[in-house]
C-alpha cells in the first residue's frame, strides 16, 4: 500500500506563504478544534479531561467554526490544518470537517488514528483531506502504553493508516521523539518506508509554555541538548537512503541549507520571527484565542469576539515587533538550526531576543556529528537507553 495522492509541491506552498506574507494576507490557518484527547502523552502542552476543560472555558460549537472558516476564506484563507487534541474526538467533527472541506481549503487534519475507523475512512474518502497527518508515537504497543499511556494505541494507529491507505488517503506520519520511544526510531522510519509513507519529525520539545496544568508536563520526555540534537542526526540517517545521506552530509559540511521537511513551518532568513507565523499564517485554540502560532501565548486576539480582520491586524503588527536574538541573526550556523520566535520567547521565558542556549548546544551537537563520515548506526554514543526506552 502506497500513497495515491500528493500533497502540493512545498516549493509552490512556500511561494504562496511569501507572496501571502508581503500582503500580509492570512493564507493559512489552523482551527485548534479541541483540548480534549483520549490519549494521555508524557510530553503534551494541550490535553485537558471534560471537567478540567470546562473549568477553563468551552470548546466553540461546529457552527461558529463553520461561521469562522468562511470569514477566514472571505479574507485569503487557502491552507487550513484540523487539529486538537484529538480532533475525532469530537462527535460533531464530521459535520465541522464536511462544511470545510465544502469551501474548497485544502485540509490537512493532525490525528492519533487511534479513533479512525471504517466508518470513518468511509465519509473521509467522500471527500478527502489534501493530506493525514497520523502521529505515530512508537514501534509498539509497550511503546505507547510506556509514552501515550495507551496499551492498544499501535494496533489502533495501525490499523487507521492502513485503512487511510486503502481509500486512497494522503497519509504522513508525524514522530515526535523522546528518551520515551527514541528506541523505536529505526523502527517508525521502516514502518513508513514499507507504506510509501513520509515522516515529518522532531526531537525538540518546546518548554511547557502552554502546558494545561502547571508541572503538568513530565520533565523526563524531553532530552538534554546533546541527546536532542544526537537524535535529529540519527533521524536524518534513517530517513535517507546511503547516497542520499552522504550528500546531506556534504551540503551540511558546505553550510548549505538542508531541504525543509515541514509544511507549516517555513522559515525565513531575518532578524524577525523567523518563520511565516503571524505574517501569513495564524493559529486558533480551541478556547478562541488567535496567535501566531500554536506554541505562543502571545500576541493574542479574540476573533470570535472582536472580529476576524481587527484581530489578524493586531497579530501581525505586534508580530513584526518580535526580533531574534542578535546573536542568531548573524549565526553562520543558522542554516542547520529550527530558530524561530516563538521558540526563543519560550527558552527566553517570554524574551524572544534572549540568547537560546538549549537550541545552541542542540545545533552544535548535531553539526559536530553531521562532520563525522563514519556515523553508527546507533545514537553515535551520546545517548544511552535502559530497558524501559529512557535514557
Amino acid at each position: 500500500m502506497e500513497n495515491e495522492k500528493k500533497p502540493m509541491q512545498p516549493q509552490l506552498r512556500r511561494f504562496l506563504y511569501q507572496k501571502a506574507a508581503r500582503n500580509r494576507v492570512p493564507v493559512s490557518g489552523t482551527f485548534e478544534l479541541t483540548p480534549r484527547c483520549n490519549m494521555n502523552c508524557r510530553m503534551c502542552y494541550i490535553r485537558m479531561s471534560e471537567k478540567e476543560m470546562r473549568a477553563r472555558g468551552r470548546e466553540y460549537t461546529a457552527q461558529e467554526w463553520i461561521s469562522m472558516g468562511r470569514i477566514c476564506r472571505e479574507q485569503g484563507m487557502l491552507f487550513l490544518l484540523l487539529t486538537g487534541g484529538e480532533p475525532f474526538l469530537r462527535k460533531d467533527f464530521k459535520e465541522i470537517y464536511t462544511e470545510l472541506s465544502g469551501m474548497g481549503f485544502v485540509i490537512s487534519i493532525n490525528s492519533n488514528g487511534t479513533m479512525i475507523a471504517p466508518e470513518t475512512v468511509a465519509w473521509l474518502k467522500e471527500n478527502p483531506p489534501s493530506r493525514m497527518n497520523i502521529t505515530l508515537y512508537g514501534a509498539s504497543n509497550e511503546t505507547y502504553e510506556r509514552l501515550c499511556r495507551n496499551p492498544q494505541g499501535f494496533d489502533q494507529a495501525v490499523r487507521a493508516i492502513d485503512l487511510l491507505l486503502e481509500a486512497g488517503i494522503y497519509v504522513n506520519i508525524n514522530a515526535t521523539f523522546t528518551p520515551y520511544n527514541v528506541s523505536d526510531m529505526e523502527k517508525i522510519y521502516a514502518f513508513a518506508k514499507g507504506r510509501g509513507l513520509t515522516v515529518t519529525s522532531t526531537s525538540y520539545m518546546f518548554p511547557p509554555v502552554r502546558s494545561a496544568k502547571e508541572g503538568a508536563l513530565d520533565e523526563t520526555a524531553r532530552f538534554t541538548a546533546r541527546e536532542a540534537g544526537a537524535a535529529l542526526f540519527h533521524s536524518k540517517k534513517c530517513w535517507l537512503e546511503p547516497e542520499a545521506f552522504e550528500v546531506f552530509l556534504q551540503r551540511m559540511k558546505q553550510g548549505v541549507k538542508p531541504e525543509e521537511d515541514g509544511e507549516e513551518c517555513s522559515r525565513t532568513p531575518d532578524e524577525h520571527m523567523g518563520c511565516m507565523a503571524g505574517r501569513s499564517s495564524f493559529w486558533i485554540t480551541w478556547d478562541g484565542r488567535m496567535t501566531p502560532c500554536g506554541m505562543m501565548n502571545h500576541p493574542v486576539a479574540r476573533p470570535f469576539e472582536d472580529g476576524f480582520v481587527p484581530s489578524w491586524n493586531h497579530i501581525c503588527d505586534r508580530t513584526a515587533q518580535i526580533l531574534l536574538p542578535a546573536e542568531c541573526t548573524n549565526c553562520k550556523k543558522r542554516f542547520a538550526c529550527m530558530v524561530c520566535g516563538a521558540l526563543t520567547i519560550a527558552e527566553g521565558q517570554g524574551d524572544s531576543t534572549r540568547k537560546p542556549a538549549y537550541l545552541c548546544d542542540m545545533t552544535d551537537a548535531y553539526l559536530a556529528l553531521c562532520g563525522q563520515n563514519s556515523a553508527s548506526g546507533r545514537l553515535c554514543g551520546d545517548m544511552e537507553r535502559t530497558e524501559n526506552g529512557k535514557i
